[in-house]
């Protein structure tokens, strides 16, 4: 590391400062004449739950600015940049035209992807994609409320539409479905609320939540009392910080990638105060597996009423009704976009059978079912045999550290065995987990340091990579994947993720978000009905996948693309850091929620219905050395991203996850905290 070379930035944010309490000035290192003035100061100490300053007001004078900065980032490494701009290998490639490959946008620090609604006319939409939840939901034309209203949000018109149709359910002894996820009792059923530490996500305070995992009382159908027959069917989400989507449940065609789906059922949703506008999006595309869903949940006892409609989640449709090479589907994730596939892997980063070998593969984590204190005929004691035991993306987390120094990890539970959960969430820009275990892996980073509800600074300087292992090699993330921004202060200290959370009643205790994921190529295998079991492939970016020395893997992050990314991308996070240490207690766990379960499955368990087609041969074989996995043409141009509108009206990256971290770390006093460095949290994807 080369000090002068840092002696610019540190000197531009010291003078940055708006603190009389900083501790000490900072390094008289380098300075950069953009860096964002801070609009608020935050006494981390404060024991304030609210801000005078409205996420309106905040975000205003940043929105130019950073909208115009994300467009013109270029990467600091070819491995950064987008790989569709490679020079691509020839190999062995996948001839089925029905294999796609699509671009996503990028905005408001938020992935979209293109969705187009019916055939008589298409209507497109942009929806966040969310491998954390598992349902679709789109405004409605007739949503009148104020985040609907903002400019750019496109809506579904189905007055328009000759393939819509309101999905209807005949009253049976008076009882009807009800699609809900929300936090009360009802007086006419059971409406079990959905209790998550994922990052808050989506709400009219700029905090963001969704369900993430099921537990036996986060999500179940509840049943109301209607009279007649034809009762559609209500459809509403709660997030945790009170913000909520609802509407009816409703059936429609769409495309994806040029792939269609018909008759999927889908929430259409008419009220909401969830951000939009924000993100560029009209509603979530949930990527998750049937038994995490909302939707499919509260149908199970109404099958028989379906007739041709899906209500599986709409890329688990995609996958088993079309002729896709294998049940899978992919993303490749950048700071200015990046790429979905189906079907088959990205020619563009897995273009010779020695990369496709060199994926590592794993077993996704059955939940278990049942409970012996509820009702036979009870939703949650027939949701596994209904919908099966996987409910998202979950796998075992057996390794975390820094430069090569492991970090001590043990679950909350000890119920899920001997390694800790973890949930890949395209939905969050947060890395999340436990209390002793952030702790244990900041505690590998020299001068970091806890600063009060469950956030950890470090110094701007910190070249040490991170990992994150899951039973293979170390995954690694450089300092400019895991740190968020400079604090106003003390800016030669910077705010790093993890963040500690709460513990989840369902057993995850680890939530790894797009920080992680920009790391790696993720691929998610459905699974395939009696042969194989649903699978995440990872292959490394950020260090080559063939390496095997120390050296190599944890080499220190470059000064100069440190500093890029300091003077270029980190936002100073407007804050009082606290001049004495902060202990971190860890929250009194709360009881597992599948205590009383009547079945735990093992890992590796294989459906036997909801995934892939039995025709396919399983071709997942092996943890890694299998190069047969299909990939897409490698003379295929990506499906480009339609223009969005919302891109003209200001919109910033990083503006809808400003908040990402309020609703999971220790204490409620971390959302005035995140209220206070709401502003500067612009790009801390």
């Amino acid at each position: 590391m080369r000090p002068q070379t840092f002696a610019r930035l540190f000197c531009s944010l010291a003078a940055l400062s708006q603190s009389a309490d900083a501790a000490s000035p900072p390094p008289t290192f380098f300075s950069h004449p953009d860096i964002h003035q801070p609009a608020l100061v935050f006494d981390l100490l404060s024991s304030s739950h609210s801000s005078n300053v409205s996420p309106e007001g905040l975000r205003a004078e940043h929105i130019q600015r950073e909208v115009k900065r994300a467009r013109s980032k270029r990467s600091r490494f070819d491995v950064r940049a987008d790989p569709s701009m490679e020079t691509r290998q020839s190999g062995q490639s996948s001839s089925n035209p029905t294999d796609k490959i699509q671009s996503l946008g990028f905005l408001g620090n938020t992935y979209n992807f293109p969705l187009n609604l019916s055939s008589d006319p298409s209507q497109l939409v942009f929806v966040q994609i969310d491998t954390g939840s598992s349902d679709l939901w789109v405004v409605s034309a007739s949503c009148a409320t104020q985040s609907c209203r903002s400019d750019g949000v496109l809506k579904y018109d189905e007055t328009r539409s000759g393939s819509f149709r309101p999905l209807t359910i005949e009253a049976q002894n008076g009882q009807v479905a009800n699609a809900t996820s929300n936090q009360t009792q009802t007086s006419t059923g059971l409406a079990l609320r959905s209790e998550k530490h994922a990052p808050l996500r989506r709400g009219s305070s700029s905090m963001e939540s969704h369900p993430r995992i099921l537990s036996p009382f986060a999500l179940d159908a509840a049943i109301g009392q209607a009279n007649g027959s034809g009762v559609s069917v209500p459809f509403s989400i709660t997030y945790d910080d009170r913000s909520s989507a609802t509407g009816v449940l409703a059936v429609e065609n769409f495309t994806m990638s040029d792939l269609s789906v018909t008759n999927q059922v889908f929430g259409l949703v008419n009220v909401t105060d969830v951000t939009l506008g924000q993100q560029g999006i009209s509603g979530v595309l949930g990527l998750g597996f049937p038994r995490g869903s909302v939707i499919s949940r509260s149908l199970i006892n109404f099958q028989d009423q379906l007739k041709d409609a899906r209500d599986t989640p709409i890329v688990m449709s995609l996958l088993q009704g079309t002729n896709v090479s294998y049940p899978l589907f992919g993303l490749a994730l950048n700071r200015t976009g990046g790429r979905s596939t189906f079907g088959a892997v990205d020619p563009y980063i897995l273009d010779t059978p020695a990369k496709r070998g060199q994926v590592e593969w794993h077993d996704v984590v059955p939940f278990p079912s049942g409970n012996t204190g509820l009702a036979s005929n009870s939703s949650f004691n027939k949701d596994a045999e209904a919908l099966g035991s996987y409910l998202s993306w979950t796998i075992r987390l057996t390794g975390a550290g820094v430069g090569g120094n492991a970090a001590e990890l043990r679950p909350t539970y000890s119920e899920v065995g001997d390694h800790p959960l973890a949930v890949l969430d395209s939905g969050t820009s947060s890395l999340l987990g436990p209390a002793s275990g952030v702790e244990s892996i900041f505690s590998k980073i020299r001068n970091s340091r806890h600063v009060g509800n469950g956030q950890f600074v470090v110094p701007c300087d910190t070249q040490d990579r991170m990992y994150f292992s899951f039973g293979g090699r170390n995954l690694t993330l450089l300092p400019d994947d895991y740190i968020i921004g400079p604090a106003s202060g003390q800016p030669f200290l910077c705010f790093a993720w993890p963040a500690a959370s709460a513990p989840s009643s369902d057993g995850v205790d680890w939530v790894l978000g797009t920080p992680f994921l920009r790391s790696v190529y993720s691929i998610y295998s459905i699974g395939i009905d009696g042969a194989e079991a649903p699978k995440i492939g990872l292959y490394p970016l950020r260090q080559p996948a063939n390496a095997t020395a120390s050296d190599v893997i944890f080499a220190p992050e470059p000064t100069e693309s440190l500093s890029a990314y300091l003077m270029n991308s980190a936002t100073v996070i407007a804050s009082t850091l606290p001049n004495t240490l902060v202990p971190l207690v860890a929250p009194t766990s709360v009881p597992y929620a599948f205590a009383n379960a009547t079945f735990t499955p093992s890992i590796g368990l294989i459906p036997t219905a909801g995934a892939g087609a039995s025709t396919y041969q399983p071709r997942i074989t092996a943890a890694t050395g299998d190069s047969s996995i299909p990939v897409i043409a490698n003379d295929t141009t990506p499906l480009p991203v339609p223009s969005n509108p919302a891109s003209n009206f200001g919109q910033q990256n990083g503006s809808s996850r400003i908040l990402d971290i309020a609703g999971s770390v220790l204490s409620s006093t971390l959302f005035a905290f995140v209220m206070g460095m709401a502003v500067t949290l612009v790009s801390i994807g």
